[in-house]
């Protein structure tokens, strides 16, 4: 059997092929720093619960994305039937949860002989074949001590409480050398103290603070912000629903809501008007609101004001059980 090879999704797929990276390529497909994550051993569980979030998240079809999942896990399980595993995983928070989503699978297999793992340090979508080639001669055998690193940050990131992965989080794993600063990351993302504010919503606003903006602009801006950057445009139009359709609006200006949006081109089928495509999203133009305004200066508690509910791996922030983060600070607050 030809090697089985797992990266993230299908950009990086068409740069291995691109590269001669030769064997059954599979992109793990998952945005695992949104949505709910379940702590539970069952993939079939985890996909549950992950295609119910990214379809309600996203405007797909529940059975469809499910489908996607289940044809997914079922070439992970039969990983046996390969002579050889490798796992392709770059350095940022989106890349190093599904590493460790795949180490902890790994740790409870009774059997993993061939596993290996080519830790990349740059993108893979935007890597040349010959960057590619060099990289497949970096293919390590992944050691006891990686696949127990990788269990115990995922069930971290997985636990009820966000307290685990603090313990985790900015810490060296020397076998993991990108692992801290990715939990690192994943914790900015929960509320700040007064603000009520995630990293990348501060942001957000911050970018307004002088003027109305593209959508668009504001992406590459914050974006670029992420040393190691992770997040897409898909989940970053999503967060700019929650500042612009919240109880209190704290930006405006977005003409519909992100997963209202259809695709690029219409299909015969279901003709997209223009207004509703993903590109007249991010052309509208946004502003901050006086409660945006005040956010930025500390009177204004988003998190609280808008009852924020949304999830941080297995750690559902909800009225009552807000966790917050002091970024300043680099310390957990839990719910008063």
């Amino acid at each position: 059997m030809p090697k089985l090879i797992i990266t993230n999704g299908d950009s990086a797929v068409e740069r291995l092929r691109a590269g001669g990276v030769k064997g059954h390529h599979l992109p793990w497909r998952d945005m695992l720093h949104d949505g709910p994550v379940p702590d539970s051993p069952s993939l079939a569980e985890v996909a549950d619960a992950r295609a119910g979030f990214l379809a309600e998240a996203l405007g797909l079809d529940f059975g469809s994305v499910r489908a996607d999942f289940a044809e997914r896990d079922a070439q992970l399980e039969i990983h046996i039937a390969f002579n050889e595993v490798q796992l392709w995983f770059e350095h940022d928070l989106y890349d190093q949860l599904q590493l460790i989503q795949l180490l902890h699978f790994f740790a409870r297999e009774p059997e993993r002989l061939g596993l290996k793992l080519v830790q990349a340090q740059d993108y893979l979508g935007t890597l040349e074949a010959d960057d590619i080639r060099t990289l497949s001669h970096c293919a390590l055998p992944v050691t006891t001590l990686q696949l127990e690193a990788g269990h115990a940050a995922w069930e971290a990131f997985t636990a009820p409480t966000p307290r685990a992965l603090a313990g985790l989080a900015g810490r060296d794993h020397p076998v993991l050398p990108h692992l801290g600063a990715a939990l690192q990351r994943a914790l900015e993302e929960l509320p700040a103290p007064r603000s009520g504010l995630s990293l990348t919503e501060e942001r957000i606003l911050r970018q307004l603070a002088d003027g109305p903006k593209k959508v668009h602009q504001v992406f590459a801006a914050v974006q670029a912000m992420d040393e190691a950057r992770f997040l897409a445009d898909m989940p970053f139009f999503l967060r700019l629903d929650g500042l612009a359709f919240a109880h209190e609006p704290l930006i405006e200006g977005l003409p519909f809501r992100a997963s209202d949006c259809r695709p690029f081109v219409p299909s015969e089928d279901a003709p997209a008007p223009e207004e509703m495509t993903y590109r007249a999203f991010a052309r509208a133009t946004i502003k901050l609101t006086p409660a945006g305004i005040s956010a930025l200066r500390g009177r204004f508690d988003h998190a609280s004001t808008n009852a924020v509910d949304r999830w941080l791996g297995g750690t559902h922030l909800q009225p009552g059980a807000m966790w917050r983060y002091d970024r300043a600070r680099q310390v957990l607050v839990e719910p008063n």
